[in-house]
């Protein structure tokens, strides 16, 4: 009985030399593929490490500004409470002088006009008229002087307490700013990077023939 799809055992034993060459090239293939990989990886892992570090680096820069800016605007805070603090009693010891210069003003202007009253040839012109004359337009001039000042001093503390108000707004921004510079630390410390398995190292399966032998055994 002739079969014409039969080799001579020459043509098996060099069909089979192939095949296992090529399936040794492939494993060798595919080793190197695995070490690439395991290379590929570790220097991914190294640079993402890297990038984690300065990114960590320069959240708590910006963190430890964000404190020393929050200690400034509180300093400021606390002198320019002091500062309105001081111009709240300049204000009222002026206002207390022009109250207490508006008195003597009315006795000198009663003095005036009850002497205007005088008949005839008393309503002299005399030294006490000219006094209380020069000491009306001198009380007068005083207490001008006292409003203006007051003036002043009023659009001085409603400055500061505006100024005060910006510098409420600016700290609450940054601590808000700081509190999630913080949470965003905590939270990337939470995170951590899983570990890398190394491929490269995996055991290479022997070639076995149909009967479980490792090498081919040809007759």
């Amino acid at each position: 009985m002739c079969c014409c799809s039969s080799t001579t055992p020459q043509q098996w034993e060099q069909f089979s030399q192939y095949n296992v060459a090529r399936a040794q090239e492939e494993m060798q293939a595919s080793l190197q593929l695995r070490d690439d990989m395991s290379v590929t990886r570790v220097q991914l892992q190294n640079e993402l490490d890297t990038q984690r570090i300065a990114t960590e680096f320069a959240i708590r820069k910006r963190t430890h500004h964000l404190e020393q800016a929050c200690d400034e605007t509180q300093w400021q805070m606390k002198s320019t409470q002091d500062e309105i603090s001081d111009m709240e009693r300049d204000i009222r010891s002026l206002e207390d002088d022009l109250q207490a210069t508006m008195a003597p003003l009315k006795l000198v202007h009663t003095r005036l006009e009850n002497r205007t009253k005088r008949p005839g040839v008393d309503l002299c012109r005399d030294e006490v008229q000219y006094g209380l004359v020069n000491e009306a337009n001198q009380l007068e001039a005083t207490i001008l002087a006292l409003k203006q000042k007051l003036a002043q001093a009023q659009h001085s503390l409603q400055a500061l307490q505006l100024h005060q108000a910006h510098m409420g707004e600016d700290l609450s921004r940054k601590q808000d700013a700081l509190s999630l510079e913080q949470r965003s630390l905590e939270t990337r410390g939470r995170l951590t990077s899983a570990p890398l398995t190394d491929v490269s190292s995996g055991a290479v399966v022997p070639l076995t023939n149909s009967s479980r032998r490792h090498n081919l055994e040809l007759a």
